[in-house]
């Protein structure tokens, strides 16, 4: 027999043994909706009830049971005791969804436990309610918290195979979220994907340590109060959907409340941050350093961290009592020396960080000395500062150096009272790589080549640029502020010759094209597996029409019309659009002089008298050619972005179209 808190002795039959029931406080005094793990259906219990809930890696949001899904439950009229209930229905359209049969675990897991409640947090918060999100971010960590139990379930896990192994690699341990899912509850029982129950957070804490890199003691609930540094470095390296929940997921840890706002990207991990530091007067949030292969390694910096990464330690950082602080500079200093009066606590102002460190002069710059240090160091860390030009406050510099100080580096300290900025916003200095990929699958593109050019326009050796290049469908020209200009060559089934110049200027790209009859001069036709006929090509591009149905189907004005040969759609006949168009020939009737020699970006921009300038300056993104066979539409856009730790990356997709008249017959 056991004894509920309430006073009355109750006996609970659960398979031959029996469950005690504790009632909890309402969780961080906050509206909670919970689950009936019988009938399936959202309550909002008015007394505090004893609750499971549920930690997991999302599928898609489309293939989880929502708020939504849940208004269409249908519960048949309860039969015998309260606690007997019928099998709840479902719409097919949930049922076959992926996450219909976790649900369902979940909810029979707490049921067999003898819970009443559960908490799913893919269902039991209204997501189209901005106001109820924000409340329940804010509240997370004290749900997981007040819960009788949590489940977490391993997608990825199976039943063979080595289980330590299988936890190191599972998702779950990736992602933002779990980090507070895992530290909140007392009691965390994992499952397999089979919903097998594999072990406990208390059983698997040396696996847990060596995965997370939590200690055991946090990990066990044993009195211990990490820093905030240590806290940051668990976040280290884990994953969320939005940047935004980087922040969001670690407020709990650190007992922050904050506005939820999905737009403001990494500015909410500066917002923590600064939140953080009005109710703690912890340096380790000061101790910090970046990668070596960080873009921004060697810019002035403010003070406060870029994101979580840049906490990742292989020892816990621990702050150093204030009063041992103190007595370890007056044995270095003497016992006269200003130390003794230093403050504890620093400001946050609209101008900066307002506050007393210990600091010496270092080149041109500063040390300054930070209140903590590494778990076995003797000596605590610095950083370094440098004075901001015609400013009085300061910036950190050198941001991947965070000191090891040794009794030497201490010596010759004074305190001073500075300002320190918390954001340095200055130009990016990440190198840009720009790419450019065709789309066409037009005749007239079948036979392909390009230069780039590093100084369009000057005479130099064409192999600075690479030389000729074969212009495959999968290829990727790349241009960079060494590489301005690409020249891509085209010879069409009739050996006309097309030339599209394509540059980069102030990170946005253009184009002009160039559909000239003796463009032929400046392209390695040989290259292409071709015999050019020299008369044809210098002849003006004029067919006449086939007499009748039967032509040769291998003339591009036997082909269909309109001829749409990328992602564009060009209209057939005659030109409607509102694009200003010009004729390809009159502008660029100039001598050739000494065609093909040298690099044949710079003879064609030389012997066509093409002002670069002007080009770069109106940044042409779309053409169309008329000439008397064919209409030809370029136009480039900007495709996919990616930023690394070396670059960023920007692809620009060129679309060509080709539209052929319409024939009469």
């Amino acid at each position: 027999m056991f004894f509920s808190t309430t006073g009355g002795p109750f006996v609970v039959p659960y398979q031959s043994s029996f469950v005690l029931f504790v009632h909890y406080h309402p969780p961080g005094g906050q509206t909670m909706r919970l689950l009936h793990t019988k009938k399936l259906t959202l309550e909002t219990p008015t007394g505090v009830r004893p609750y499971a809930i549920l930690s997991h890696r999302w599928l898609a949001d489309c293939e989880e049971i929502s708020f939504q899904d849940l208004q269409h439950t249908q519960v048949p009229p309860g039969e015998g005791s309260h606690d007997n209930y019928a099998e709840p229905t479902f719409p097919s359209n949930i049922q076959t969804k992926q996450g219909f049969a976790k649900f369902r675990e979940a909810c029979k897991h707490a049921s067999r436990a003898g819970l009443e409640y559960i908490w799913i947090d893919t269902c039991c918060i209204d997501k189209t309610s901005s106001a109820e999100l924000s409340e329940a971010i804010n509240s997370m960590f004290a749900w997981y918290q007040d819960s009788a139990v949590c489940y977490v379930y391993l997608h990825d896990v199976g039943d063979d195979g080595n289980l330590q192994s299988a936890l190191e690699t599972a998702d779950w341990f990736q992602r933002g979220w779990t980090l507070q899912e895992l530290i909140a509850p007392d009691n965390v029982y994992f499952f397999n994907k089979d919903w097998i129950k594999i072990g406990s957070k208390a059983t698997f804490a040396p696996i847990l340590n060596k995965i997370t890199r939590i200690r055991q003691d946090i990990l066990l609930g044993n009195p211990c109060k990490p820093s905030i540094a240590e806290k940051m470095s668990w976040a280290a390296g884990r994953k969320t959907q939005k940047i935004e929940d980087r922040a969001y997921s670690l407020m709990g840890l650190f007992g922050i409340h904050m506005p939820i706002i999905y737009g403001e990207g990494v500015k909410a991990f500066r917002r923590l941050q600064l939140e953080i530091m009005k109710s703690s007067d912890d340096q380790t949030i000061f101790a910090w350093h970046d990668s070596l292969a960080h873009p921004n390694s060697v810019r002035n910096r403010g003070l406060l961290a870029s994101s979580p990464d840049v906490f990742s330690w292989t020892s816990p950082v621990v702050t150093i009592d204030h009063s041992h602080f103190i007595n370890s500079l007056l044995r270095i200093a003497g016992r006269s020396s200003p130390f003794r009066d230093l403050p504890r606590g620093y400001s946050i102002l609209n101008d900066g960080i307002h506050i007393t460190l210990p600091m010496k002069r270092v080149g041109d710059g500063w040390l300054a000395v930070l209140r903590c240090k590494r778990e076995d160091q003797e000596f605590p860390y610095g950083i370094y500062l440098k004075e901001r030009p015609g400013c009085d406050d300061f910036l950190r510099t050198s941001p991947t150096k965070l000191q090891t100080l040794e009794s030497a580096d201490l010596y010759g300290l004074a305190p001073r009272t500075i300002r320190i900025v918390v954001d340095h916003h200055i130009l990016p200095t990440i190198n840009r790589r720009h790419f450019f990929t065709f789309q066409s699958t037009d005749p007239v593109w079948e036979h392909c080549g390009y230069y780039v050019c590093p100084k369009p326009g000057d005479r130099h050796d064409v192999d600075q640029g690479g030389g000729y290049q074969v212009l495959d469908p999968d290829t990727r020209i790349e241009l960079s502020d060494n590489v301005q200009c690409g020249c891509v060559y085209s010879q069409g089934p009739r050996g006309e010759v097309t030339v599209l110049l394509i540059g980069i200027e102030h990170h946005r790209p253009w184009i002009h094209l160039l559909t000239n009859a003796d463009l032929y001069r400046y392209v390695k036709l040989r290259d292409f597996g071709i015999e050019p006929n020299l008369a044809d090509l210098l002849s003006p591009l004029v067919v006449s029409p086939p007499t009748s149905p039967q032509s040769d189907s291998t003339s591009p004005l036997a082909l269909s019309s309109p001829r749409s040969l990328s992602l564009s759609t060009t209209s057939s006949g005659t030109n409607n659009h509102i694009f200003p168009r010009r004729h390809s020939t009159a502008p660029y009737a100039a001598q050739l002089r000494g065609g093909g020699t040298g690099c044949p970006v710079c003879s064609i921009i030389q012997n066509y008298s093409i002002d670069m300038n002007d080009i770069k300056n109106r940044r042409i993104d779309f053409v169309i050619e008329t000439m008397s066979d064919k209409q030809i539409e370029v136009d480039i856009r900007k495709g996919q972005v990616r930023v690394s730790e070396a670059a960023l990356e920007v692809d620009y997709i060129i679309t060509v179209a080709v539209a052929v008249p319409e024939l009469e017959f």
